[in-house]
């Protein structure tokens, strides 16, 4: 299923993607299917979320779909194996494998150091998130820049691989100050990127055994958009950005990556898309690539190059999809 083709190679850092479209995280929490997913045709996968202990997460059921929107609403928690079984299962071989980062959370310091320092010698790259939508209690001390910084100095003690920084969106004009000063801190620190993604809105919907749950796919494209483009000012494209939210076609991967992404990931899209995702963005990307002129997908990044009505088509999805949810959600069984 891979497509191979030096225009859709990136290399950000010491990585190196064979193409521009990712795994998110979420998939694979426990890293037991990375054989698998090695195969189908992503530049690289993003396995976790880990947790230094193990996690039975929130009560099932937790996810509901949306299908008539590609969205789904979760209230998933932290559901975890532990860091000990998930390190146990990078040590196996993983012959043919695309390049691994692996994303963890953590409930205070000590447990991000002790994942830091167990996972950085089994994967290609770490993601440090800083926060569960579903779990308030993890890494959100961090999201104060006074506290991140005591994690950041340690990231840097302690640094042998890759590690990008993984930060929530913002609703409210406060929050969006604090992610921007969330930022201007890691920037002082040997951290080599961020993945971003939006702030996912909170739907209720009596399916759930908690009630409500966080949306995610394709009605946070456009919110997505937004924020990338405020993150990519702020780092002067000078860091690596991996961006999710809502990305299942090359049309989204073109417009992300043009506002400022280096690469593209997908969870939600991968559900509905299936196992030909990624071969279908890329081979779409070189068409646009192809279309427009740009030579690869390096020098589509940042030039701020939307399609032709682009923008105005997702901002009509979003208006539509927030109607149709609240109505769904709460329809009888």
């Amino acid at each position: 299923m891979f497509i191979r083709d030096e225009r859709l190679q990136v290399q950000p850092g010491e990585l190196g993607f064979s193409n521009p479209v990712g795994l998110a995280a979420g998939f694979d929490k426990d890293c037991e299917m990375l054989d698998s997913l090695q195969r189908f045709g992503f530049g690289y996968v993003v396995a976790g979320s880990v947790t230094c202990r193990p996690s039975s997460g929130n009560p099932k059921p937790r996810i509901v779909r949306y299908p008539e929107m590609k969205a789904l609403v979760t209230c998933m928690g932290l559901p975890s194996k532990g860091l000990d079984y998930v390190a146990m299962r990078l040590r196996r071989p993983r012959p043919g494998r695309v390049p691994l980062i692996i994303n963890f959370n953590g409930f205070g310091l000590q447990e991000y150091v002790r994942c830091i320092e167990v996972l950085q010698p089994l994967v290609d790259g770490l993601e440090i998130s800083l926060s569960c939508l579903n779990c308030p209690d993890a890494g959100s001390d961090f999201l104060n820049p006074r506290s991140a910084e005591t994690l950041f100095a340690e990231v840097a003690q302690r640094k042998q691989k890759p590690i990008f920084i993984k930060i929530p969106g913002y609703i409210s004009e406060t929050d969006r100050q604090k992610r921007f000063d969330l930022i201007q801190t890691a920037l002082r620190y040997p951290i080599d990127g961020f993945t971003i993604l939006p702030e996912g809105v909170s739907v209720e919907d009596k399916r759930l055994a908690m009630g409500s749950g966080s949306l995610s796919g394709r009605p946070l494209f456009p919110k997505m958009l937004k924020i990338l483009h405020d993150i990519y000012e702020i780092s002067e494209g000078k860091r690596i950005i991996k961006v999710r939210g809502g990305v299942s076609s090359a049309e989204d991967a073109f417009d992300a990556i043009a506002a400022g992404a280096t690469t593209v990931e997908s969870y939600t899209g991968f559900v509905y898309e299936g196992w030909y995702l990624a071969r279908n963005i890329n081979h779409g990307l070189l068409n646009l690539l192809d279309k427009y002129g740009i030579e690869n997908v390096t020098a589509l990044r940042g030039t701020k190059r939307a399609r032709n009505g682009s923008m105005q088509s997702y901002q009509r999805i979003n208006r539509n999809v927030t109607g149709k949810i609240a109505r769904v959600g709460n329809e009888p069984s």
